[in-house]
């Protein structure tokens, strides 16, 4: 979000209703900052299901069959060496290492996908130049509703933050 509205909020259940009245007049783009993990929040905000298990399933699937492709290359293509009469292309030696690599990549592809997905490359945004809006890491709930919503309209949006039982009502990102 580069510009929109915010609204503070007292606890976890004013939220979700705030975000259900929200939802209920059409407003999409929304987001939330609390302080810890919600229960149903990405439900409320109306989100799918994280892409962490994807980009686990993809690094390690791309780690395995890259190892064994390396092995395969370097053992049985390039330098292929007679041991003990057993043939060059040999799967069960390189089956550890496969696996390895697999663990590898797909715990690094996780690890940068968790990076992107949480937007931590980002080292600032402009929901923080809100007033107050640290307290979102203490005991506060607050509510952002993107400038760019197709149903943006900063009085009524206002009146319902305020209506839902927000203490403090704050835009950010500069004019809208």
């Amino acid at each position: 979000m580069r510009r929109g509205i915010a609204g503070e909020l007292p606890d976890e259940h004013a939220l979700l209703e705030a975000i259900r009245v929200l939802r209920e007049r059409g407003y999409t783009r929304l987001d939330a900052f609390t302080p810890y993990l919600v229960r149903d929040l990405d439900t409320a905000l109306g989100r799918g299901r994280s892409p962490l298990s994807l980009a686990a399933g993809v690094g390690g699937l791309c780690g395995a069959v890259g190892a064994y492709a390396l092995q395969w290359l370097l053992v049985a293509y390039l330098y292929p060496i007679d041991v003990g009469g057993r043939p060059p292309h040999m799967p069960l030696p390189f089956l550890i290492i496969t696996i390895e690599m697999g663990f590898l990549f797909g715990a690094l592809a996780v690890f940068v996908a968790f990076l992107v997905a949480a937007r931590l490359f980002k080292l600032w945004d402009p929901v923080f130049d809100i007033p107050g809006i640290e307290s979102a890491t203490k005991d506060r709930f607050w509510v952002a509703v993107d400038a760019d919503d197709d149903r943006f309209d900063r009085e009524a949006l206002e009146g319902v933050l305020r209506e839902t039982g927000a203490a403090r009502v704050a835009t950010f990102g500069g004019p809208l």
